[in-house]
C-alpha cells in the first residue's frame, strides 16, 4: 500500500469489480454501487483482506467462490446477513470508517485490488491484542538476541577447539556455560 487510496481510485476499482464480478447476493451488489455513487461514504470505505477487530465491516462474495454471500459486522453486535441493514447504517453513520472485504477467484493476483488494498491501522486494534502483540514482539526479540549471544559463544568455542587451544576452550566453555545457567536460574521476583 502506498498512500492513502483516493476516492477516484476506489470508485474506479468498483466499477471495474462490478463489471468483471457477479455478487452472489443481488441486495449486496445494489449496495456497493451505492458505496461507489456516494462520494462521502467513499471516503470512509477501506478494502483490507484481515478485518478481524474492526469497528465496521462488510464481507461480500462472488459466485466464482464459496464463500457465504454477504455478511456484515458491526462491533459489540450480533453478525447479519441483511443488507438493508447495513445500508441503513452506512446511511445514518455516514462520519464512520467501514471496512470492505471482497471474496473473488482472483483476488491474490489482482492487481486492480492490489492497488486499493489498505492495512488496518493498528490504532483500530483492541487494547487487548495490541498488548499481545507487543509482548510477542518483544518474546520475539528476546528469542533472537539470546540465540546470537549464544552462536557467538559457541563460535568462540569451535574457535578454540579448532586452534587447539586449551585455555582459551575452557575459558570460553566457562562463559558459555554461565550464560546457559543465567538463563535458567529462577528469576528473584516473588509470586
Amino acid at each position: 500500500m502506498s498512500g492513502a487510496i483516493t476516492v477516484a481510485e476506489k470508485r474506479h476499482f468498483l466499477r471495474w469489480f462490478l463489471a468483471n464480478y457477479q455478487l452472489q447476493s443481488r441486495e449486496a451488489e445494489m449496495l456497493m454501487r451505492y458505496i461507489m455513487t456516494r462520494e462521502n461514504v467513499l471516503r470512509r470505505v477501506h478494502f483490507v483482506e484481515n478485518f478481524r477487530q474492526l469497528p465496521r465491516v462488510i464481507v461480500v462474495s462472488t459466485t466464482c467462490v464459496q464463500v457465504a454471500p454477504f455478511r456484515y459486522y458491526r462491533r459489540n453486535k450480533p453478525v447479519s446477513t441483511d443488507v438493508e441493514q447495513a445500508f441503513l447504517d452506512l446511511y445514518q453513520h455516514p462520519d464512520d470508517d467501514v471496512y470492505i472485504g471482497l471474496y473473488f477467484k482472483d483476488r491474490s493476483t489482482s492487481a486492480a485490488y492490489a492497488a486499493v488494498l489498505e492495512e488496518a491501522a493498528t490504532a483500530e486494534l483492541e487494547p487487548a491484542v495490541r498488548e499481545m502483540i507487543a509482548m510477542q514482539a518483544e518474546w520475539l526479540l528476546d528469542q533472537l538476541t539470546y540465540r546470537y549471544e549464544r552462536s557467538k559463544l559457541m563460535a568462540a568455542v569451535d574457535e578454540a577447539l579448532d586452534r587447539g587451544d586449551r585455555e582459551a576452550f575452557l575459558a570460553a566453555s566457562q562463559r558459555l556455560i554461565e550464560f546457559d545457567e543465567a538463563l535458567l536460574a529462577p528469576s528473584n521476583t516473588s509470586a
